[in-house]
């Protein structure tokens, strides 16, 4: 049994204690390092299976730092109190969190000074983290720190005990009285009859009394109910699996250990997909989000690179896309769009091609959204991947990349684009028009006019608006051109206003004559153009809003037919013609 210290242990008087009389020169760092490696040792002692490295490791990180005080001492010891310990009257451990804290474990059970020597941590180490670990998580009938401490028996850790129950109760000193017979002793107890009871009726009441001995000495107040509940409810909620991923995570970072990273990299390649098959988009995004942090940080071995690129290389292959996409879709797996945003962004740029597919094809709002502001993400990083799928053989894919080449801004795609629109399928075509606007270029510039004659309306009209965005003045003479064309009185009133408003916004101050005459000039017979076209022109008198513009539109306020006059009045209001 580990020999109970007799009274308050006093550091042995070695040369090197000799110089700590002062208390600013104490090692308090090094013992307070020393409890912190303890404490984590102990967590590990709980986590992880003996077996496991990461265990061995905080145990080897424990046995130095006992290593380290005995280069100065050969035992050190150490007084308890309820939140924390004390050297030498310096606070080296402190703890508020009693189910967390060794020193309310070993104040708990009356343990006041503890003592450990030289050689625990080459003999006994493992044992005491048993002893340790089972006290802290002791229930019911189980054997206390102490009962616990007794049974092992350690030779390389001593303690002293107090009575839990005595403690801090002041108890009367005993002091000679000339009555020391045997007849005062029970004349003192009242043995004789009532009258010595009456004799004693006014005596003092004594020092130690039942009451004063507590037996719920740690009994806990309202407060510390309350606190304790919302601990117990907190634990039970604790989201453990990200705890496990961060501390894999942790272990992941430390240099120095190859097959240490290359072990964990295997383990987070066999959890990503399982993860995904069961739904559980948090912790696969996690995953690759703190990967995607390792990487940057250049902290992986050559072996656990490898292994984290076959990982994402996996999760970028089509059947793993099309399987993700196909169980959002039917509703297999559901979670935030936050979090399913996060998760694909993490894809690689080879993904980019299915995902545009997707976008093209799937019913649902919220998935195109989420799909869309993860391709914008990935494909930001990798421009060069979008111009190759410029000349993929799927379409779908084809017009996705159109839109991220507006989308991104990229002048070295206005060539293909140009390509495309006059050559490409009418998916394509229309997806070019959508973003040509947005992309100034010549090339592409001359593609919209050569598609203002197209046989497709809507391209027809998505080119002429195009223009009027990219403001190519060049383009004004060929719209002209087409205002004036008989061909072009037969296109519907939504058509005649897009390529209006576009003239108007490419011709400015000089197209307003032209405008003019079409709202308010008349033919060779004294007869106005019909009513759509000259609704047509008023609303592109709106558009260059000069006041030689509002004033061709004053003359045609007082218009007969109830189209033109609408027409007028929305011109004057900004708004556009229905």
């Amino acid at each position: 049994m580990a020999e109970e210290l007799k009274e308050r242990p006093q550091e042995p008087d070695t040369g090197a204690s000799l110089e700590w009389e002062d208390p600013d020169l104490l090692p308090v760092e090094e013992i307070r390092e020393f409890f912190n490696t303890l404490a984590k040792a102990l967590r590990a002692y709980q986590l992880y299976d003996r077996n496991n490295p990461v265990y061995h490791r905080f145990l080897s990180n424990l046995t130095e730092a006992f290593e380290g005080i005995w280069e100065d001492r050969d035992e050190l010891i150490l007084s308890i109190e309820e939140d924390r310990i004390t050297w030498f009257g310096e606070e080296v451990y402190k703890n508020s969190n009693r189910s967390d804290s060794l020193a309310f474990l070993l104040f708990r059970d009356g343990v006041r000074d503890i003592k450990f020597l030289r050689g625990l941590e080459s003999e006994e180490l493992e044992p005491f983290l048993e002893v340790l670990h089972r006290a802290r998580h002791a229930q019911g009938d189980a054997d206390d720190l102490v009962t616990l401490l007794w049974d092992r028996d350690f030779r390389h850790f001593e303690y002293e005990v107090v009575d839990l129950l005595a403690e801090g109760i002041p108890l009367p000193e005993i002091t000679p009285t000339e009555d020391s017979d045997f007849r005062g002793i029970l004349d003192s107890e009242g043995m004789f009859g009532e009258e010595d009871e009456e004799e004693d009726a006014d005596a003092p009441p004594p020092s130690v009394r039942t009451q004063d001995f507590n037996p719920t000495l740690y009994a806990l107040d309202p407060s510390e109910r309350q606190q304790l509940t919302e601990m117990i409810r907190e634990e039970h909620d604790r989201p453990l699996r990200r705890d496990v991923l961060y501390a894999l995570f942790d272990r992941l970072e430390e240099a120095g250990r190859p097959d240490r990273q290359a072990e964990i990299a295997e383990i987070l390649r066999s959890l990503l997909p399982s993860f995904l098959s069961r739904g559980r988009i948090p912790s696969a995004a996690l995953i690759l989000d703190e990967l995607g942090k390792v990487q940057e940080r250049d902290l992986l071995s050559p072996d656990a690179q490898e292994v984290i690129r076959a990982l994402l290389d996996d999760l970028a292959q089509p059947e793993v896309v099309s399987e993700l996409v196909k169980a959002l879709e039917d509703g297999t797996i559901t979670s935030d769009p936050r979090e399913l945003s996060l998760l694909l962004r993490h894809l690689r740029p080879t993904a980019l091609a299915y995902l545009l597919a997707a976008v093209e094809t799937t019913p649902h709002p919220t998935i195109r959204r989420i799909l869309q502001d993860a391709i914008q993400v990935i494909a930001a990083g990798a421009p060069e991947r979008v111009m190759r799928l410029l000349g993929h053989e799927d379409d779908r894919v084809v017009s996705g990349a159109v839109r991220l080449v507006g989308m991104l801004g990229l002048p070295q795609g206005s060539a293909a684009l140009a390509r495309l629109l006059d050559e490409g399928p009418p998916r394509v075509q229309r997806a070019v028009v959508e973003v040509a606007g947005d992309i100034p270029s010549s090339a592409l510039a001359g593609a919209l006019e050569r598609a203002l004659d197209h046989v497709d309306r809507d391209l027809r009209i998505g080119a002429a608006r195009a223009l009027g965005r990219a403001r190519y003045a060049p383009a004004a003479e060929v719209l002209q051109a087409i205002l004036s064309s008989r061909d072009f009185r037969e296109v519907d009133i939504s058509e005649k206003v897009a390529f209006f408003e576009s003239y108007a916004r490419l011709a400015g101050e000089r197209g307003i004559t032209f405008l003019d005459r079409r709202l308010n000039g008349k033919g060779l017979l004294g007869f106005k153009e019909p009513p759509d076209i000259r609704a047509a022109a008023a609303q592109g008198l709106g558009v260059v809003g000069t006041d030689a513009a509002f004033d061709a539109l004053e003359r045609a306020r007082d218009a007969q037919d109830p189209v033109v006059r609408s027409a007028v009045n929305r011109a004057y209001r900004g708004g556009d013609l229905e």
